[in-house]
């Protein structure tokens, strides 16, 4: 179904990237979205940061057919979650990146959903372990479909069951504490390693309990590569 779903969108795509075969300025942003989803069909991630995915007000202004085009753009993260069950879209090089900090260190990620980083991390030789409960699949999404092996337990679980040194959760949802529980669980194990966050702060992602605790830094590396696309402003970040 998830395939049949991005078609559609792709085939819309490309209806404007016809509209506007004038507009390279446009058709940059279609064939990336385009793009970008014909590669998620093979497994595969971006090699790069996407561009906005969205128009100015002024751009909009000045060019009114623009409108429906930004409506489409606008759906394209809900996409990602819809067909392919990703609310966070890594690429590769952010991907190495994450792998040099990393650095031949023991990786635990937590909430993966369908391991898309793991993945790509393994790829490059690194030691890592994926977890997640799928609780999300509850919300009426397809069903998972893991890119590589994820053991199925909480997060909680997870860090109890796994030896590590960078623990990893990328876009935790809003709707409980489980993120903060971790927070509080990893201080009361004294862990000495790197926890890295991915989200946005006191928005779309985790508990406002953990914004509130988290003592929070953003790793210079670890956002040169970690560009938002769309309104949700998301960043990497290092936790304490």
């Amino acid at each position: 179904m998830g395939d049949a779903m991005s078609q559609m969108m792709i085939d819309q795509l490309a209806y404007y990237a016809q509209l506007f075969d004038t507009k390279p300025w446009i058709q940059h942003k279609v064939n990336t979205a385009i793009n970008t989803l014909r590669a998620l069909e093979a497994h595969q991630i971006p090699n790069q940061p996407l561009p906005q995915l969205f128009f100015t007000e002024n751009q909009i202004l000045n060019e009114p057919s623009l409108m429906p085009l930004d409506d489409l753009l606008f759906d394209f993260r809900q996409e990602l979650i819809s067909s392919f069950c990703i609310w966070h879209l890594p690429n590769q090089a952010w991907i190495a990146d994450l792998h040099q900090f990393i650095h031949g260190r023991r990786v635990l990620e937590v909430m993966a959903g369908n391991a898309i980083i793991t993945s790509n991390l393994r790829q490059l030789g690194d030691d890592i372990v994926a977890t997640d409960n799928f609780s999300w699949q509850e919300q009426g999404i397809r069903l998972p479909a893991p890119w590589t092996q994820v053991h199925k337990m909480s997060a909680i679980e997870a860090i109890h069951a796994f030896s590590f040194d960078v623990i990893i959760m990328s876009w935790a949802p809003d709707t409980d504490q489980s993120d903060l529980e971790i927070l509080h669980a990893l201080r009361q194990q004294n862990f000495t390693g790197d926890f890295i966050v991915i989200g946005e702060k006191n928005k779309a992602t985790n508990s406002k309990g953990f914004w509130q605790n988290a003592d929070l830094s953003t790793p210079i590396l670890l956002n040169r590569h970690h560009i938002p696309f769309d309104f949700i402003q998301d960043q990497v970040y290092s936790v304490k």
